[in-house]
């Protein structure tokens, strides 16, 4: 988890950096702001999935499942109603997960060990 999450905030500094020195205007804090959303989102379902595997709490699992999604969604509005929000340039910081996640999933399978073989 530590990993794909260095891999998303390297991406978040380095959309936010380019867009900052010649995006659109506001794009940088659509970016940057949708970005950090999506990573505490991964953050906090991470620990609280955790603790669900960890303990075996079922009342946990559900209300991690349905008050995640009912906060999240309420963030999510209060930022879109915001005027200097841009919607394209949200989305594509809410959609750098994806990057992180794929880039993380082919650098473990470049770096990942290969099984010995036994000799019979």
């Amino acid at each position: 988890m530590r990993i794909v999450l260095l891999f998303q905030l390297l991406i978040i500094s380095i959309g936010y950096g380019v867009l900052r020195a010649g995006g659109p205007q506001y794009s940088d804090l659509s970016f940057g702001v949708g970005g950090l959303i999506v990573t505490g989102n991964f953050i906090f379902l991470g620990s609280g999935w955790k603790l669900v595997f960890r303990k075996k709490l079922i009342a946990l699992s559900v209300l991690i499942i349905v008050f995640k999604y009912a906060i999240l969604g309420v963030i999510i509005y209060h930022f879109v109603k915001q005027s200097w929000l841009q919607p394209f340039w949200f989305a594509t910081g809410v959609a750098t997960m994806m990057g992180a996640s794929l880039i993380y999933a082919l650098t473990q399978r470049f770096f990942e060990k290969e099984p010995e073989e036994t000799k019979e």
